[in-house]
């Protein structure tokens, strides 16, 4: 449908298709905004924090005053005097330790569970907002990339607004601290510095304006990609089923690689960023000696003490430049800072957007009950972006406690009354009253509580039966979830299921069959007791018996205080109501009860004639069944006595199964991954790979070079510091040794260059590589993989979309962070051997002691991180599960209890926030590792100012220690920066583990996969001779039951044989079709065609001579011929044409007759437009049948659906309830034209209907995994 106007915040956090374009810079959240949900002991935190930080700033500027107090004037004077203050002074090291470990570590606790807090308050309410959002919005967003969109912005706030704010506060703090001491000591000097801060400021600006770009463009380059993903891994089975594989791969690809070249050539501009800002250590080192050398060497008076410049305070500027270097150095919390804000913008402002149909309108009257009728006045709708009436002109009046039966052809507008009747949508003219009031003027969300709502494809959740039908009524006590499936005649199988009430349905349900999905669906109705009903096509995908069953006990729901609207193509289920209507093209054709309607021998009567004439057929069929060739017990009797006799083979089939659940359930995320096995990871999947050592050795050159510093340094500020040294000593030693110092940073520039441009380009191919191994991984997996609990759509985008980005964000800068630590700790040492040997050994006693500190903090960072896995997999499969069918969710209208169960942390309906022990570990442990190694490098200068003064003392020259203490002080800084912007271990460990944890799972065909690759070629053999099944015993792989779907199952399919296979839902019909399409193998039997075990054929000869359509087709987000085309991409216009022909779509193809659809303001992609073949077909091929074909109705859907499976002229035909959403005058015509297909093929027809199979040759009833009867229908 034509998109809504909304804010572009609106539809960038949404996944829209259109991105924000990289050179504009995209709105950032306020600090208030984003903080206003703290709590007050939050908030408390914050401040704490802030102050902790702050302070915690101050550190390394006092240490460089200390170290200046230490050697000021050390080039004469006594020993003994010298030797004496050197050794008071060290000793404040230790006062600015233990307050830099307290100061660290508080801000570190604060600030990890200010950001554990926000993260759990913005997701949950951003969550809420979404699902509180109207249909309008929904349609106005590819919902297939809101999951993606979702999980990037929640990383990015958790990564950005929790401690990075703490260490950005850290770094201004040391900024104003070197500040303050420089303009203590001299202002005149501070003055002159101030130009450091205009280039500082200006440099700073364009880095992060560089990286901001970067980031934004890799971005979008995942946008389209993402939505793919998601739209892939929801309709799996059908990409299988009809070979696209590499179709998809190829697209896939194509999404990623749409920004490569662009994003690969900012790669030099990011280098280039980090290069400049290299120089700051070096070039404005130099900048404040030459300013300093200057002061010294003429004398400048120092107005506040009084007296000349001297050597001392000139050494006093490196706290300035300590703090400065910290601040421009805090540039990647800066940065995720800054990505966290705008990631809250769209966030917060969709918190605070109002629908236009809102559930909770202050401005509506309360409902309790509905006391009087409905009516639907003068009612004129269209949907969105259309311009045909899917309604026109109609006036409905429903009496309270009647049955109103809606009837009429495939997409004359049934389904757009109950959409009306739910308020999913207003009427574009006229009004629906509730009890004489309008609807609009109603509270929505009371209202739809009193509705119970089944539709035509009924969508349940990846949770339990009990959690499915409590998202309906959330006090439903045990006793009410047992009568509601009695009611609905789902009891009888339930109570067989591994786990009763507690069994989980699948992803959208996919562990039961179609009939018990919609039979828990129509429980979850009726356990709300609703007073109104709603069913549209509620029965379609029952079988016979139980269809009557449930229309009994539907039809048992009497009394005053119910009202039902009952949609259906099945006369049968409409025949009994009170008032019937027959619609037509958007407007009522005809009105009354069975009888007024049958007398007026019109469109009902014609409709009736034809269910008549289906119902002799489905007599004939049934007249014998009382008469069964094999008889069976109900109730799962059969089975205990199958159990009792079986063989002693099949008996060794409980453990072959037990093995192979092993193998579905294995959890990659709990894979032992070290350090070491991460940094391999690393390596093998990173492109190009000789770039590593490349990165490795250059950013060891960039440490080297800051350590090989204090020599040149050295020299000059002794010879400033000395009391016997001239003006003319400091001029000659600055005009040395400074020019050294400024080719040092360009040396440094250059190295840092190399470094990140290289980094850049190894990060980006490991982005990529990373994300198209996981989609082409995911995509080759067997089906079995997919009924992993944990590998649900909305886990397996998240890992595509999040932790590919977390191992991108950290995975090749831990090699930086571990060399450059290296280089800096080592080579002090060697310089520190070079000038003191008791200097060397000192360092030898720290370095352990560093990097036993840098362990720990990740070792906890991954210990953490692992705890937090757990409820994030959850939540992202609930998200995922819950966005993707957000129809269901507003008829609900219950989303805070759908929230609370995921977010709720004592299992209580109420959402706050409560720090748990995983929580408070992940704070205080590696909170305690930082504000140690901090403060351990701090207290070493302590020890460092001792044997410095011992030295002094026995006669070693001054200039040699001051040199090992700067070698110290640089090794310091280097490491220091380090830690305050530490790569995510822990986060990237668990993407590693998530990632490359795949690969345990053998792809399709390998020889490690359950579902092996054969040899012969299925085409080569000619195709023919009979289908077999020979002994097959089969469960699902996942099922921890020893219950067989089927047990020793013999079936004979001859070449060109029709045949039907009835039985009740769950009986095993649908499983046949899957062990022919190879999505599963049997635990033990074989199944042949032309007397070849098929597993011989390679897997996708055997697919492609099968034509599959499924009980609940699934379609695509694209085009109508794009999805007819689906199995043959290359079909020529004529065989395009066929098959919409033969599957009776042409017609409404033609007319453009869809909802929501105008295809004359579709907007088609390139790729489409770009298609010559639409030049050649009516407009009606280019409309979008939208997410999962939600743009069509039922019937055109399937329509679509066969017209896909017919269009490659399969050898085999598999129609799984092929018909069941058509009415009975399309499903006539359908059905013919299948019929005439099914004589020119092998055709396999899974069927309610007995009337569907009149012209099989044979139909199979199953029960229980067993033929029970096997007949000719001429029999």
């Amino acid at each position: 449908m034509e998109d809504t106007k909304q804010n572009d915040e609106l539809t960038n956090i949404s996944g829209d298709k259109e991105a924000p374009k990289n050179d504009e810079p995209l709105p950032k959240a306020s600090i208030s905004e984003i903080y206003k949900y703290l709590s007050g002991p939050y908030k408390m935190l914050f401040f704490i924090g802030s102050v902790s930080a702050f302070f915690g700033g101050f550190n390394f500027p006092l240490c460089t005053y200390i170290v200046q107090r230490i050697f000021d004037r050390m080039g004469g004077g006594d020993l003994d005097y010298v030797h004496g203050k050197m050794v008071d002074n060290s000793w404040f090291f230790t006062a600015i330790a233990v307050m830099s470990f307290f100061a660290n570590f508080t801000h570190y606790v604060c600030f990890t569970m200010v950001g554990q807090k926000l993260g759990f308050e913005l997701k949950w309410r951003y969550l809420r907002a979404i699902l509180r959002q109207d249909t309008n919005w929904f349609e106005s967003q590819n919902i297939e990339g809101i999951p993606s969109t979702f999980h990037k912005n929640m990383k990015e706030i958790e990564t950005g607004l929790g401690r990075c704010v703490g260490f950005i506060i850290y770094a201004i703090g040391s900024y104003l601290c070197g500040i303050g001491i420089t303009f203590a000591i001299g202002w005149i000097y501070l003055f002159c510095l101030f130009g450091v801060v205009a280039y500082s400021t200006v440099l700073f600006n364009y880095v992060e304006a560089t990286l901001h770009s970067v980031q934004n463009l890799i971005d979008s380059t995942f946008v389209q990609g993402g939505i793919q993903a998601e739209e892939t891994f929801n309709s799996i089975k059908v990409i299988k089923a009809f070979r696209q594989e590499k179709n998809c791969s190829d697209q896939f690809l194509s999404h990623l690689e749409s920004n490569n070249s662009e994003v690969l050539g900012k790669s030099w501009s990011y280098g280039a960023a980090f290069a400049l800002l290299e120089t700051i250590a070096y070039h404005f080192t130099c900048y404040a000696f030459v300013i300093g050398g200057f002061f010294v060497s003429e004398d400048v008076h120092n107005s506040f003490p009084d007296e000349p410049y001297t050597g001392g305070d000139i050494f006093s500027c490196i706290s300035f430049l300590c703090g400065n270097y910290f601040f421009c150095n805090s540039l990647r919390n800066m940065f995720f800072f800054g990505k966290g804000r705008e990631a809250a913008y769209p966030i917060l402002q969709l918190i605070d957007k109002v629908p236009e149909i809102s559930l909770d309108d202050d401005t509506t009257s309360d409902i309790n009950e509905l006391s009087g009728d409905i009516q639907l006045n003068n009612i004129v709708f269209k949907y969105p972006g259309t311009t045909k009436n899917a309604l026109d002109r109609i006036s409905i009046h429903i009496k309270k406690g009647q049955t109103l039966g809606i009837i009429g052809p495939t997409g004359s507008g049934k389904s757009t009354i109950a959409k009306l009747l739910e308020r999913f949508y207003d009427p574009t003219e006229g009004e629906v009253l509730i009890d004489g009031q309008n609807l609009k003027s109603i509270n929505l969300r009371k209202y739809r509580h009193l509705i119970g709502y089944v539709g035509q494809e009924p969508c349940l959740f990846n949770e339990t039966i009990r959690e499915n039908l409590q998202n309906s009524y959330p006090g439903a006590t045990e006793e009410d979830i047992i009568n509601a499936l009695k009611k609905a005649h789902a009891w009888n199988f339930v109570k067989h299921l591994e786990d009763g009430i507690d069994h989980n349905v699948g992803a959208v349900g996919s562990k039961l069959s179609g009939g018990q999905k919609q039979r828990i669906a129509i429980a979850r109705a009726l356990v709300r007791n609703p007073q109104l009903l709603i069913f549209d096509e509620a029965t379609s995908a029952l079988d016979f018996e139980s269809e009557r069953k449930v229309q009994e006990a539907i039809d048992s729901i009497e009394g005053d205080s119910i009202t039902k609207v009952v949609i259906a193509h099945r006369l049968t289920t409409v025949k009994d109501a009170e008032n019937i209507i027959v619609l037509e093209d958007g407007k009522i054709a005809e009105q009354g009860d069975h009888e007024d309607l049958m007398r007026i021998n019109g469109i009902y009567a014609e409709m009736i004639g034809i269910q008549l004439e289906a119902n002799r057929t489905e007599e004939a069929l049934n007249l014998n069944e009382k008469h069964k060739d094999i008889v069976s017990s109900s109730d799962g009797n059969d089975n205990e006595q199958f159990e009792r006799t079986e063989s002693d083979e099949v008996a060794l089939l409980s453990s072959h199964m037990r093995s192979r659940r092993q193998y579905v359930d294995q959890d990659e995320s709990q894979t032992s991954e070290g350090l070491f096995s991460f940094l391999g990871h690393v390596y093998v999947y990173a492109a190009p790979k000789w770039y590593i050592p490349l990165i490795c050795i250059s950013a060891t050159l960039v440490a080297v070079t800051l350590i090989v510093m204090p020599y040149p340094l050295g020299k000059f500020l002794f010879t400033a510091l000395g009391t016997t040294s001239t003006g003319a000593d400091v001029k000659q030693d600055m005009a040395i040794y400074l020019p050294i110092i400024f080719g040092m940073g360009i040396l440094a520039a250059i190295f840092q260059f190399c470094t990140r441009s290289l980094l850049h380009i190894v990060n980006t191919n490991l982005l990529q590589g990373a994300r198209k191994f996981v989609y082409n991984h995911v995509l080759r997996q067997p089906i079995e993989f997919f009924d992993h609990k944990n590998h649900n759509t909305g886990n397996l985008t998240a890992i595509l979309s999040s932790s590919t980005r977390e191992l991108n964000g950290a995975a090749v800068e831990l090699y930086l962070f571990i060399f450059q630590s290296m280089a800096s700790m080592v080579g002090g040492m060697i310089f520190a051997f070079i000038f003191e040997w008791n200097m060397g050994i000192l360092f030898l006693f720290i370095i352990p002691v560093s990097w036993i500190s840098m362990g720990a903090t990740f070792a906890l960072q991954s210990s953490s991180q692992s705890s937090y896995e757990e409820t994030i997999s959850k939540q992202e499969k609930m998200i995922s599960d819950y966005i993707m069918n957000y129809h269901t969710v507003l008829s609900l209208a219950n989303e805070d209890t759908i929230i609370s169960r995921y977010f709720s942390r004592d299992n209580s309906q109420e959402i706050e926030y409560k720090a748990n022990k995983a929580d408070l570990f992940e704070a205080l442990g590696p909170g305690f590792v930082y504000g140690f190694g901090t403060s351990f490098f701090i207290l070493s200068f302590t020890f460092v100012g001792l044997v410095s003064a011992h030295n002094v003392k026995h006669g070693h020259e001054g200039e040699d220690q001051l040199r090992c203490t700067l070698c110290f002080w640089y090794a310091f800084l280097t490491v220091s920066y380090l830690m305050s912007n530490p790569p995510d271990f822990g986060k990237s460990l668990q993407a590693v583990k998530k990632i490359f944890g795949l690969n345990r799972y053998a792809e399709e065909g390998e020889p490690d996969c359950p579902i092996k690759n054969g040899d012969a070629d299925l085409g080569s053999e000619g195709v023919s001779g009979a289908i077999e099944f020979h002994h097959v015993y089969f469960r699902y792989p996942s099922a921890r039951t020893d219950k067989w779907v089927l047990q020793d199952f013999n079936l004979k399919i001859n070449e060109g044989e029709s045949i039907g296979l009835v039985g009740e839902s769950g009986c095993g019909k649908s499983t046949i079709a899957a062990l022919l399409f190879r999505f599963y193998e049997p635990q033990s039997g074989h199944i042949t065609i032309g007397g070849r075990k098929l597993d011989e054929f390679t897997l996708s000869s055997v697919r492609a001579h099968f034509g599959y359509v499924q009980q609940e087709p699934i379609l695509f987000n694209t085009t109508i011929m794009e999805n007819i085309c689906f199995g043959k991409p290359h079909a020529t216009c004529d065989e395009i044409k066929l098959a919409a022909k033969v599957a009776n779509c042409e017609e409404f193809i033609r007319k453009k007759d869809f909802e929501g659809q105008d295809t004359s303001e579709n907007d088609l992609t390139d790729e489409f437009t770009n298609d010559t073949r639409y030049s050649e077909l009516d407009d009606g091929y280019r409309a979008v049948c939208g997410s999962k074909g939600d743009r069509l109705s039922g019937g055109q859907k399937q329509r679509i659906a066969i017209a896909r499976a017919v269009i490659d002229d399969p050898k085999f035909l598999i129609l799984d309830e092929a018909t069941s959403a058509l009415d009975e005058s399309a499903q006539k015509v359908v059905q013919e034209s299948l019929d005439e297909i099914m004589t020119q093929r092998t055709s396999i027809v899974i069927a309610h209907r007995r009337s569907t199979l009149s012209k099989c040759k044979r139909i199979v009833t199953i029960e229980n995994g067993i033929i029970v009867r096997d007949v000719y229908t001429n029999q």
